[in-house]
């Protein structure tokens, strides 16, 4: 679990640096404009994703002597991503720039440009790391596939904002970082280009993991609507606000993802041996540890939140507190679903997730226009707490087979019990004395003590079971 929760933690920080970074010379609009076009590019290449999932999966199967399965997704790539380029050119070259959203029109054509060309690198990216994968080399594409691209990105955004360049250079300096990437594991394999894919490929790698792509895409929708409605039907500010405050709620989630992990491979043997009683426990475990570090971030924020934001990323972040707290109570929901997510793959039903992610996205497109207009950017954040709600309401009934035998009563009470209190008690502090800065840190650093050791040992967390102590 630990290596798994290392990476998903480094990614993390590594938003949070990034967005400091650009603070120092740019506005939090500019901010927002740049995030907005940055998952906007992530959103589009996951469809390319998806098929490469399926890639990997003929390729490995074939013990990768075919690279017309990989012709396949190139040629789905490119087609894919021209009609997309073409579409969002035509929509700045013919509609008057009066009549786009706040964000574009912040953008420029020159932002929309370096996007295109972001999204290209990527998408060919995300391809060869599938393949590369299924030949054999999953270390090998997750560290040149995922992580090189990541540090050079970071790398080069923080020489080209310490150089005054603009937005749209940045983005290209990611092109950079995902063109050498994929040039690299290109060379690490050396997949014949010139090769054509026969109908017995194409419907071959578009008939496998239906459900798990179509899961992925569902998913890929419902994790970057909010920033693309924020972007389209709010302003660039409420992007940086959301941005920001996502990448610190998004810091501790690492712990339910880890249990996801881990926990996904465990129930896939338990349920290979029919060991249903011990599937059960793994899934208490995970509920019952999972929640802990959430529900106290969750907690932290209310108390805290305003001068976490102001500390990290300056004091016009300040606004930013509800944002904060609603997306600290989405990561809550998600960290009681993560664990269910990993019972449902664990036990070959995959087809769960997808439903769940059909249901909240219903959800946050039937609440969302309302709640923007009657509370603006939060009302995107509002949506997708209902959002959240009804996604983890589905998985718990359609898993009712399993869930019906966990009992988390004890942990609710106390990881919930113990939050309040602390946090009467840290305003009673903050009410009666005048705090310095390192007063007031201290007292965060007391509440967060005091929330572990009171959970740890109130809850018995068992710290040498599987589950918390798996090292693969």
């Amino acid at each position: 679990m630990a290596s798994v929760s290392a990476s998903k933690l480094l990614n993390a920080l590594g938003v949070i640096l990034l967005i400091t970074v650009l603070n120092t010379a740019f506005s939090v609009e500019d901010i927002g404009v740049f995030f907005f076009f940055y998952v906007s590019v992530n959103f589009l290449s996951k469809f390319v994703g998806g098929v490469g999932e399926a890639i990997r999966k003929r390729v490995s199967a074939n013990e990768g002597h075919n690279p017309r399965y990989l012709a396949v997704g190139t040629v789905f790539a490119l087609l894919f991503q021209t009609v997309v380029s073409v579409v969002i050119v035509s929509v700045y070259v013919f509609i008057p720039e009066q009549l786009l959203p706040d964000t574009l029109q912040r953008a420029g054509l020159g932002i929309v440009l370096s996007a295109i060309s972001l999204l290209f690198a990527q998408s060919i990216g995300k391809l060869l790391l599938s393949y590369n994968s299924g030949m054999g080399y999953p270390s090998r594409s997750e560290w040149f596939g995922r992580a090189l691209p990541g540090i050079l990105f970071l790398v080069f955004a923080v020489v080209f904002t310490v150089t005054e360049s603009s937005l749209s250079v940045i983005l290209l300096a990611g092109t950079a970082s995902y063109s050498l990437s994929a040039l690299i594991m290109y060379v690490s394999t050396r997949p014949k280009l010139l090769v054509l894919p026969g109908r017995e490929h194409v419907e071959s790698v578009f008939d496998f993991g239906k459900w798990s792509i179509l899961q992925m895409i569902s998913n890929n929708i419902y994790n970057s609507a909010d920033v693309l409605l924020l972007g389209l039907l709010v302003t660039s500010t409420s992007v940086g606000f959301y941005e920001s405050s996502n990448s610190l709620a998004g810091l501790l989630y690492v712990v339910p993802y880890g249990f996801y992990s881990v926990g996904n491979v465990m129930i896939s043997g338990l349920d290979a041996e029919g060991r249903k009683e011990d599937i059960v426990s793994v899934l208490q475990e995970s509920l019952r540890v999972s929640s802990i570090i959430p529900v106290m971030s969750f907690f932290v924020f209310l108390g805290f939140g305003d001068v976490i934001l102001e500390v990290v990323f300056g004091g016009s972040y300040g606004p930013a507190y509800w944002y904060l707290v609603g997306l600290g109570l989405v990561k809550v929901l998600s960290s009681y679903r993560k664990p269910l997510q990993g019972l449902n793959y664990g036990t070959d039903r995959p087809e769960i997730q997808f439903y769940a992610n059909v249901y909240a996205m219903a959800a946050n497109f039937l609440t969302v226009l309302p709640l923007i207009w009657y509370a603006g950017g939060l009302g995107v954040v509002i949506s997708t707490v209902l959002a959240g709600v009804v996604r983890l309401g589905v998985v718990v009934l359609l898993t009712e087979e399993y869930v019906y035998e966990v009992d988390i009563r004890w942990t609710v009470l106390v990881t919930y019990s113990t939050g309040v209190v602390l946090l009467l008690a840290s305003q009673a502090v903050e009410g009666a004395f005048e705090l310095t800065t390192v007063q007031y840190a201290l007292l965060l650093v007391g509440f967060v003590v005091a929330y572990l050791v009171s959970n740890i040992s109130l809850i018995g967390v068992n710290l040498a079971s599987p589950i918390t102590d798996n090292r693969n």
